[in-house]
């Protein structure tokens, strides 16, 4: 869940995830923008558990004081790092650029062993460059809507990675992403929605949000069922292993 495009809508979301028995939920802020919206969501709804980081996207954008401003987030109520990452696919990327903000991030986590969210697009290479070179908290990290290649899963699982999938990849076609499904143990599998993004097809959007094209966190609840359907296990069974993995990695 993204923070600033869906807080007109704050109180009907976290109304509804309790009603459906949704216990925490991670809210990222991407952006210093973001975080204080993000903190201050948190301290008023418990199941937010607040994540801040500085989103290859916005690379760019920020001026000198995004780190210190970065650590004090960490050092007081901030529970998580995300999302940060690595992104060829946006116009005019600076690899470089994120990769330094990536290396600085991913170092204040690790000193710290708090959770980071990943993103990557179109970057899997240097990514995990990056993962390798780089210091990184024992609980390991969280990719994020994984689609990279299947043959680095393993890779990827050395370093202790858990990976997330959400009912918006599972699109006609989506033949990558069912292999990575299957080739993820289910002891490192986390469900996702990236609300408000990764709108899913309209049999996995059990709710609504006023904006016909955001996407509501409670459609977790579609994501669950989507992605037991397409890895061909319980969804009882699913669940439950996947609370165990919420809870191991985020909330120590």
């Amino acid at each position: 869940m993204a923070a600033s495009s869906l807080l007109p809508y704050t109180e009907e979301i976290c109304s509804t995830l309790s009603t459906i028995g949704v216990q925490r939920v991670i809210c990222n802020g991407t952006c210093p923008e973001d975080w204080p919206d993000v903190l201050r969501l948190a301290r008023k709804h418990p199941i937010i558990l607040p994540a801040v980081g500085l989103h290859p996207w916005k690379v760019s954008e920020v001026n000198n004081d995004w780190k210190r401003d970065f650590i004090d987030c960490l050092d007081n109520s901030a529970a998580a790092v995300g999302e940060i990452g690595l992104d060829q696919w946006i116009k005019g990327h600076d690899i470089k650029n994120q990769q330094d903000a990536f290396r600085f991030q991913l170092e204040e986590a690790a000193k710290r062993n708090r959770p980071v969210s990943i993103h990557c697009l179109r970057a899997v290479n240097p990514l995990m460059e990056t993962l390798r070179e780089s210091p990184l908290p024992e609980r390991g990290v969280h990719l994020h809507a994984y689609n990279g290649p299947a043959k680095l899963v393993d890779e990827f699982l050395s370093l202790g990675t858990y990976f997330s999938f959400n009912a918006g990849q599972l699109k006609p076609g989506s033949k990558r992403v069912l292999e990575n499904l299957r080739s993820v143990p289910m002891e490192k599998l986390l469900i996702e929605t990236d609300a408000p993004d990764f709108l899913p097809i309209p049999e996995y959007r059990s709710h609504n949000l006023e904006d016909p094209s955001a996407n509501h966190p409670a459609n977790i609840i579609d994501a669950y069922r989507a992605i037991a359907q397409a890895i061909q296990v319980d969804p009882e069974e699913m669940a439950e292993q996947v609370a165990k993995n919420f809870q191991k990695f985020f909330g120590k």
